[in-house]
């Protein structure tokens, strides 16, 4: 398994009580789908994508600890 497994677990917890969540391997990682589309994913190098509404992508860079990629 290339990514983080108890990463993944944390996500996977987060994510139950979505049924239109699903797992997908991609990259090098595990991606979860919500409705068809890449929420979240464990990546394959370490640590966590996650997509965000263009409109709060820059207050979240400047809340957090996430580097802009």
């Amino acid at each position: 398994m290339a990514y983080d497994a108890r990463l993944a677990a944390r996500v996977r917890k987060m994510l139950a009580d979505n049924p239109t969540v699903r797992e997908q391997t991609m990259f090098g990682g595990l991606a979860f789908l919500v409705a068809g589309r890449v929420a979240v994913a464990a990546s394959g190098q370490g640590g966590l994508l996650v997509r965000v509404d263009a409109a709060r992508a820059e207050r979240l860079l400047k809340t957090t600890a996430a580097p802009w990629r």
